[in-house]
């Protein structure tokens, strides 16, 4: 079973709470990316967060909704 260090399960809080902001910021805007979670660090102890889960057509749709606003 795999054990998390203490600055392992401090950085899965922060990945889980950052992809719940980054979640919050897009339903504003229209999207949802049902797959969005904080990761458990591997390599590093800094926080992560899991992008992938969404559809080509919503990911397209959120790069020109940013490009429009860049």
């Amino acid at each position: 079973m795999f054990s998390q260090r203490p600055a392992q399960a401090a950085a899965l809080v922060e990945g889980d709470l950052a992809a719940r902001d980054l979640a919050e910021a897009l339903r504003l805007a229209g999207f949802t990316l049902p797959s969005l979670h904080g990761d458990i660090p591997t390599i590093t102890d800094k926080a992560l967060v899991h992008l992938g889960g969404a559809s080509a057509e919503v990911v397209r749709d959120l790069a020109a909704w940013i490009r429009q606003r860049a």
